[in-house]
């Protein structure tokens, strides 16, 4: 999930302002106080320019606040090249982000080879990785001092901030308002070194210095020609103790993972691409996991397919959410019960009868408490209680 692949990948993003079939960039984050969701909208600026913008939306209000606008069409003028990565502040206080920027190369440097785009033009122009936070209160928003960021995660009290460097390969923890580092670990050769979700670390303790954080990379995988491409996502938790990362699980197969309040229980989803999902429970001390679902793929679309598929556990654990282009779906874990909130919806309707049929385009989503998910596809925002779906 690093950003130079992000712009590459994904340079289709602002046809139409559809922003279909993205997968999760991280745009869609609930505050934790419930007041707030960002969202992505677009912006027209002209018949020729078309931004897409970070917004601040209000539930109570009905209302959305600009927050800033990124675009990847080569000579905008968006502040932004790349947006991805919201994260809150425990205390609901500021919203963190990565952007990229584009950096004009320096006139006097011997010339290097130009980079090439997704859409085939060449580019002298270095990308620079910023984390940035706004601050609800002023509307300010601010470039934090920390050095080529590739995602970032807030501890639960709020006091400390993790930051996975991709350039280094390290996993760094940083004090909250001095920016001062406090602890960092280079990711060993022999392990997985991307980030495949946005929710990718849990600090555990501070003294000593412990957190358990989720890493991966993209499978490969032959098509019939012969070529070699991106099929599914694997992945990983490693434990960060004693100044070591070790791996705590061993499958190649997790996308997410959960950690109770006491930080002594994690729970974590396994997808193998095409065959099943399993949900596992194990304590952070010691000891055997154990089993709590396995849902068949055959029985519900589970997949792990590179931008295409994103989990997210609800904040007590007990549920797990995610969505593909065949449906959105959420695991009752205790149960066992899988639901479809929905599919499709109709792309033309004549005399009352649905002709057509369109996938449902969805940008992203979040849990705004452990029964309400919100989901925003293309430039609609809905609210879903799943209390009402299990009665």
């Amino acid at each position: 999930m690093r950003l130079t692949k992000l712009a590459g990948t994904l340079v289709s993003l602002l046809t139409a302002l559809g922003l279909s079939g993205c997968g999760d960039q991280g745009w869609v984050r609930v505050s934790p106080d419930g007041r707030y969701t960002t969202i992505i909208r677009g912006v027209k600026v002209s018949e020729d320019e078309e931004y897409a913008e970070l917004a601040l939306y209000e539930f109570d209000r009905d209302n959305a606040t600009s927050i800033t606008q990124f675009s990847l069409e080569a000579g905008s003028k968006a502040p932004y090249q790349w947006l991805v990565g919201c994260q809150w502040t425990p205390d609901s206080r500021a919203l963190s982000f990565i952007v990229q920027e584009v950096e004009p190369a320096v006139p006097d440097e011997p010339a290097q080879e130009a980079d090439t785009t997704a859409e085939g033009e060449s580019t002298n122009e270095a990308a620079r990785c910023s984390l940035m936070l706004y601050e609800l209160a002023s509307r300010k928003l601010l470039r934090l001092p920390i050095d080529s960021p590739a995602a970032a995660q807030w501890s639960r009290d709020g006091k400390y901030l993790m930051v996975y460097h991709d350039n280094t390969d390290t996993v760094a923890v940083y004090r909250a308002n001095t920016w001062t580092r406090v602890g960092a670990v280079e990711i060993p050769d022999e392990y997985y070194n991307d980030i495949i979700a946005w929710d990718w670390a849990v600090l555990l303790s501070d003294a000593p210095l412990s957190v358990l954080v989720l890493l991966g990379d993209s499978g490969t995988g032959r098509s019939e020609d012969g070529v070699w491409s991106s099929m599914g996502r694997e992945g990983n938790l490693y434990l960060w103790r004693g100044g070591r990362l070790t791996p705590f699980t061993t499958s190649d197969d997790v996308q997410a993972f959960w950690v109770d309040a006491t930080s002594s229980v994690v729970r974590w989803a396994r997808v193998k691409h095409e065959e099943y999902l399993v949900v596992f429970e194990g304590s952070l001390h010691g000891g055997a996991p154990r089993r709590l679902a396995l849902i068949p793929h055959a029985t519900i679309k589970a997949n792990a397919r590179y931008y295409e598929t994103y989990y997210r556990f609800s904040p007590q654990g007990d549920k797990l959410a995610w969505y593909t282009d065949e449906g959105f779906y959420v695991l009752d874990i205790a149960t066992g019960t899988v639901r479809t909130l929905y599919t499709a919806h109709p792309k033309e309707a004549r005399g009352g009868v649905v002709r057509e049929l369109e996938t449902t385009g969805c940008i992203g989503f979040d849990w705004r408490d452990n029964e309400t998910l919100v989901i925003q596809r293309r430039e609609e925002l809905e609210q879903v209680s799943i209390r009402r779906l299990w009665q």
